[in-house]
């Protein structure tokens, strides 16, 4: 866990240092809660939710396509004589999570102050973005390594990720709308569990393939 943790440290020190990346993510949702902010001024519940989930959904793209294109070949040779292909994704991915969830609380701060804040529940809506950020974080990170391979990072990583992101997106919001008081069932345990098995399963299947991928 240490050395996850060390490459995780590293991952952000090279965001740091490169700051137009994290710059560009922050003018992205600034700019999205101001557009919504100068049409409608104040937003419905759902319109509220719909917009914020888009609006995230377009940022975790943004934030973890670059998530294997810093590094070059010559790099990943000596990264797989130091590190298993586990400490390597795991790294990634609490990186890439770290960042998820920090554009969470950034959007709906800026887009509460902008277009009203409807949250009715916010320890469900909370957890919905915790989780939505764990989901993304490891299959945008896994998708991404197999777009680097084909040399077309960004375009490839959209493409595979939006039809995969369907099912997550749909989960999260029915619990989005119960979050904002307007609950389409109550049990929202049921949705909840569905979207927990779900990121389960993507786990699963990203830290089962990344080795062999790695390895090619």
């Amino acid at each position: 866990m240490r050395r996850i943790l060390h490459l995780a440290i590293t991952e952000a020190r090279i965001e740091l240092r490169e700051r137009y990346a994290l710059s560009g993510l922050i003018l992205y949702v600034l700019a999205a809660a101001f557009i919504v902010f100068s049409i409608w001024r104040e937003l419905p519940p759902k319109e509220w939710g719909l917009t914020f989930w888009i609006v995230f959904l377009f940022c975790a793209l943004m934030a973890v396509v670059r998530s294997f294109d810093k590094e070059s070949e010559s790099r990943y040779y000596y990264f797989y004589t130091l590190y298993h292909p586990h400490e390597l994704f795991g790294a990634k991915v609490i990186y890439n999570f770290l960042l998820l969830l920090s554009i969470f609380l950034l959007l709906w701060f800026v887009l509460g102050m902008m277009a009203g804040n409807p949250v009715f529940r916010f320890g469900w809506f909370l957890a919905m973005g915790v989780m939505a950020s764990i989901g993304l974080s490891f299959l945008l990170t896994f998708i991404s390594s197999i777009a680097i391979k084909a040399h077309q990072n960004a375009a490839l990583t959209s493409i595979l990720a939006l039809p995969l992101l369907i099912p997550i997106l749909l989960s999260t919001l029915r619990l989005n709308a119960y979050a904002l008081g307007i609950p389409p069932d109550d049990n929202p345990w049921n949705e909840m569990a569905m979207l927990s098995a779900m990121i389960c399963l993507v786990t699963g299947m990203s830290l089962w393939l990344f080795p062999y991928l790695w390895r090619s």
